[in-house]
C-alpha cells in the first residue's frame, strides 16, 4: 500500500510519515531537501523495518520539477493508495503595498498549482482498485482569517480549499475515482510556524504576538498529534464521510484523546 507525502522532511509531514510507517504503509517522501528526507527515511526504516521508503526530492514551485516527480512515481508504482499534500509556503509582508509579487506567485505555485498538477498527473494511479485511493490536502486557518501581512499564505490556502471542493465535484463524475478531503490542523508547533512567527515579529505584525503567546502557553498541537488525527481520517473514516469533508485537527485530537508526544 503506497502512500505519497509531500513536505515530508519536517513538521506534520515528517510526523505523519513516521506514524504511517508504523501502520504498514510503504512510503514515497518528497521535499526540497534531500538530506533531511534521507534522515526521515532512515528513522522510518529503523522504527519500521518492514516499511519500504523511497525519497523523491522535488521543487514544487517549479512545474517542470513537479511533473518530473509525478513521472518518477509512475515509474515506481502501479497504484497509489493515498496522497497527502503537506507542502506549504507563504512569506509574511510588512503591509499590502509591500507584498512582493514573486512571493505571492511562489505561494500560489506551491500551495495551489503543484497539488493540482500532481493530482492530474497521478490520477491514473489512483483510479480503480478494491478501495478508493485517498487524497488529503493540508489547509490553514488563515485562509478565512485575514490578517495584515498574511496575503500570500492566506489567499493561496483559500484557493486550496476551493481546489479541494472542485476535485470532490469532479471525482463524483468518475465511477472509480479517488476521494478527497481537506485537513485543517489548526495551530501546530512546527519549525515552519516558528520561522513564520520570527519573520512576522521582525515586521511587527500583530498576529505574531498572538501566535507566539499561544505556542508558549502550550495552546497548540504537536506535529505528532496532528499526524495521528490525520492518520485516523485515512484509516477509520468511511468514504462517504471522507469525500469532500473538512476535518479539524484540534476537534479530532480532543474527541479522540490523542496524547501529546
Amino acid at each position: 500500500m503506497w502512500t505519497l507525502i509531500t513536505g515530508a522532511s519536517s513538521g506534520i509531514g515528517r510526523a505523519l510519515a513516521l506514524e504511517l510507517g508504523q501502520q504498514g504503509h510503504d512510503l514515497m517522501l518528497s521535499g526540497r531537501d534531500k538530506g533531511r528526507l534521507t534522515a526521515v527515511a532512515e528513522a522510518i526504516r529503523e522504527q519500521s523495518p518492514g516499511c519500504q521508503v523511497e525519497i523523491l526530492p522535488a521543487d514544487l514551485s517549479d512545474p517542470a520539477s513537479t511533473r518530473e516527480l509525478a513521472a518518477r512515481i509512475g515509474e515506481e508504482v502501479e497504484r497509489l493508495n493515498a496522497f497527502i499534500y503537506c507542502a506549504g509556503i507563504g512569506e509574511p509582508a510588512p503591509d499590502f503595498a509591500s507584498l512582493e509579487l514573486i512571493d505571492f506567485q511562489e505561494a500560489l505555485a506551491v500551495n495551489v498549482s503543484a497539488p493540482l498538477l500532481l493530482c492530474q498527473q497521478l490520477l491514473p494511479l489512483m483510479r480503480g482498485g478494491d478501495t478508493a485511493s485517498r487524497i488529503v490536502m493540508i489547509g490553514a486557518g488563515m485562509d478565512k482569517q485575514a490578517q495584515p501581512g498574511t496575503g500570500s499564505y492566506g489567499i493561496s490556502k483559500m484557493a486550496l480549499r476551493r481546489l479541494v471542493r472542485q476535485m470532490a465535484v469532479e471525482f463524483d463524475t468518475m465511477a472509480d475515482g479517488p476521494v478527497v478531503s481537506l485537513f485543517q490542523p489548526g495551530l501546530v508547533d512546527t519549525p515552519g510556524i516558528r520561522r513564520h512567527i520570527a519573520k512576522a515579529e521582525n515586521l511587527d505584525l500583530p498576529h505574531a504576538r498572538w501566535l507566539a503567546g499561544r505556542l508558549e502557553a502550550g495552546e497548540c498541537l504537536t506535529a505528532e498529534q496532528a499526524a495521528s488525527a490525520l492518520a485516523f481520517t485515512l484509516r477509520q473514516v468511511p468514504d462517504s464521510d471522507f469525500h469532500g469533508a473538512v476535518f479539524n485537527g484540534r476537534d479530532l485530537v480532543d474527541s479522540l484523546s490523542f496524547a501529546a508526544s
